[in-house]
């Protein structure tokens, strides 16, 4: 039994072999008869070189023809559609911050200056108050006439703290009493050239709008003196002197003195 069994094995094995030796002879017979009749041979999918050993039934003996089957990949076949998660990510940079102009602070403008005039003495401001030293004379006549050939053009008041003693331009000013003169020059408040005499008992006189003058700071003058002439100069509408009398630092109504 077991050499039969040996012997049906190979016999089987022997009949697979046969029948596929007929079947690649049956194939490429069929493959030379389609070439005799002028048909293509379809091209496959595997790269092979067969050989047709067919021959036709002419009297001439067909050609040896060999064919090329060569394997051609699938062309068409559509990319992968990337996968958005994979995909790069764009990397935004973080927005600096802007830097604060610095501010610089600022300069406060210097006082303003005022240049000195010529022939300008600053005196010291006159101040209301109590009289001080002895008393002046309470009458009239202590004073003289300052102005020759003036008279009154505008009376003392609470807004005009003087006598205008309007006179023509040239006329001689004098001294109202006997004193030193403290301050001849320009004055840039509007009375142009002022001459201020200070006399005894706590008086002093003051000369502005003059046209010209004859004394300097610190001179002695005597009673009814020249000391200046009648002008117009700073402030001034027409030839006159602005006659002002200070008693004690406050100013007083003239026509009490004269």
């Amino acid at each position: 039994m077991p050499d039969g069994r040996l012997t049906d094995a190979r016999l089987a094995t022997r009949a697979i072999a046969h029948l596929a030796v007929i079947g690649l002879v049956a194939f490429t017979a069929a493959i030379g008869i389609a070439a005799a009749h002028g048909q293509s041979p379809g091209s496959g999918d595997l790269g092979l070189n067969l050989v047709s050993p067919a021959r036709g039934a002419a009297p001439t003996p067909a050609p040896l023809v060999a064919y090329t089957y060569v394997f051609s990949p699938q062309v068409g076949r559509a990319l992968a559609e990337p996968d958005p998660l994979r995909m790069p990510q764009p990397h935004l940079a973080p927005t600096p911050k802007p830097t604060p102009f610095p501010l610089k602070k600022a300069t406060p403008f210097p006082a303003p200056t005022i240049a000195p005039q010529i022939g300008f003495v600053q005196q010291p401001p006159v101040t209301v108050g109590a009289p001080v030293g002895p008393p002046p004379p309470d009458s009239g006549g202590t004073l003289t006439w300052p102005v020759a050939g003036g008279s009154i053009s505008q009376y003392f008041s609470a807004g005009h703290l003087a006598i205008d003693i309007a006179a023509p331009a040239g006329n001689t000013v004098v001294a109202a009493d006997a004193g030193v003169v403290t301050s001849a020059g320009w004055r840039n408040n509007g009375g142009g050239l002022v001459v201020e005499i200070a006399h005894p008992y706590g008086i002093s006189t003051v000369y502005n709008h003059l046209g010209s003058i004859w004394v300097g700071a610190g001179q002695k003058v005597a009673r009814s003196e020249g000391i200046a002439v009648v002008g117009c100069t700073g402030i001034c509408t027409g030839p006159h002197v602005h006659f002002e009398v200070i008693v004690g630092g406050m100013l007083v109504n003239p026509l009490r003195y004269l």
